[in-house]
């Protein structure tokens, strides 16, 4: 237990509970930076490469250093080259802040493109967006990183309430009425979940017959999971981090407690399966971008794989390939905003560009409209079987609004 708790330590998402409030004052002028006249676009991203999410972090730059490569190989965009600066924000918003100062005042970026972390981002996302720079795709799939909406901002993946929302009824549609409890842990990604849930059962008439938290880290829910069981839960939603989730499954089959366990994709990690082992088996989980297996069917995915793994020696992971391809939503996006890009161009273009789906791997349109700026209204449902995740279905239902 202590080597699967150590093996993600780094993919631990403590996502912080700040909530934003935006002061901005008068806006911007809609001007390109400096850079945009002498044929290069700067894109500015802070990840976490020293802190508790460094793999995450790392696989988030791999994404967009292989994205930015290949379109300035092929001439990048409109005759300019795209010229990306990776800052560690270390998990830490105070190292956040400096960079992204760092960023807006001496490299005058046109972009921060795939920020890390939900604590750094809730410090930055506002000094950003009132230096009139675009703020887009951040990696933290809670509200409080992109509500209230903003005109230079922008978010692809579904929030996590969304998720564990959308899954819920997915399966609730596939195995009938279930009593539903949940488990979460008590920090804002916890906090979704538990939304999500609730949100989902009261439109269907319902609420989660027991409900149980636990603090950050924790890892013994036996007395938890005896309370959902006392409940009579035959659904389990998990709001946690994938190393709680093996355990509170572990825990619950020492009980003889199988209730069928769903997560949002927080979970969706390719150690995920073979850590767990057979007690992970069957969980559920709602996720927008698949895990790009070697053995993928689709062979431009598996060679992408191969291009990636040779090239940084490291595992290719579903971060990694959502960060390469939110790469490329943004270059189309300057792209078809003409030789002349300024940070609302761009962003009006993103508004009506809608819906794209990459040209070379498809998937989940990407939908942005002037009210709505979240790019992803749904995902698909995946589950463990035979020792790694499983895509079930095409893309569901939406149930919820993004704002």
């Amino acid at each position: 237990m202590k080597n699967i708790a150590c093996n993600f330590a780094q993919l631990a998402r403590a996502c912080a509970g700040v909530a934003l409030a935006l002061a901005l004052g008068a806006a911007a002028p809609d001007v390109a930076p400096p850079d945009v006249a002498s044929k290069q676009i700067v894109v500015g991203t802070h990840v976490d490469l020293s802190g508790p999410l460094a793999q995450l972090g790392t696989a988030v730059r791999n994404g967009l250093v292989t994205a930015f490569d290949e379109i300035n190989a092929k001439g990048g965009v409109n005759g300019r080259r795209i010229r990306l600066i990776v800052a560690d924000n270390g998990y830490n918003p105070r190292k956040a802040v400096s960079a992204v100062k760092t960023f807006l005042t001496r490299d005058h970026v046109f972009a921060v493109l795939c920020p890390v972390g939900t604590p750094p981002i809730a410090k930055t996302m506002p000094l950003v967006l009132n230096n009139g720079t675009l703020h887009l795709f951040p990696f933290a799939s809670v509200d409080e990183t992109y509500a209230p909406q903003q005109s230079l901002e922008f978010a692809i993946d579904l929030p996590a309430a969304q998720q564990i929302a959308v899954g819920l009824h997915a399966i609730l549609a596939e195995r009938g009425s279930l009593k539903v409890g949940v488990l979460y842990r008590s920090d804002t990604l916890g906090q979704q979940a538990l939304k999500g849930a609730t949100d989902e059962l009261a439109a269907q008439g319902a609420r989660p017959v027991g409900v149980a938290s636990y603090r950050p880290g924790e890892l013994n829910f036996t007395a938890a999971l005896a309370s959902l069981h006392d409940a009579g839960a035959e659904l389990v939603v998990l709001g946690g981090v994938p190393q709680e989730a093996i355990f509170a499954m572990q825990q619950a089959a020492a009980q003889n407690w199988l209730p069928i366990f769903l997560c949002d994709q927080t979970c969706y990690v390719p150690e995920l399966p073979p850590l767990g082992g057979r007690t992970v088996a069957g969980l559920y989980t709602v996720a927008t971008t698949p895990i790009p297996y070697p053995d993928d069917k689709d062979e431009k995915l598996r060679a992408w794989v191969r291009r990636y793994e040779q090239r940084f020696a490291t595992v290719a992971s579903q971060q990694a390939f959502r960060a390469y391809l939110d790469a490329r939503v943004f270059a189309e996006a300057l792209r078809r905003a003409g030789p002349d890009p300024t940070p609302r161009r761009v962003a009006r273009t993103l508004e009506f560009m809608s819906p794209w789906k990459d040209p070379d791997y498809g998937g989940i349109p990407v939908v942005f409209a002037p009210h709505d700026h979240v790019g992803f209204r749904t995902g698909f449902l995946a589950q463990v079987r035979n020792g790694r995740w499983t895509t079930l279905t095409g893309a569901l239902p939406a149930r919820l609004r993004a704002h």
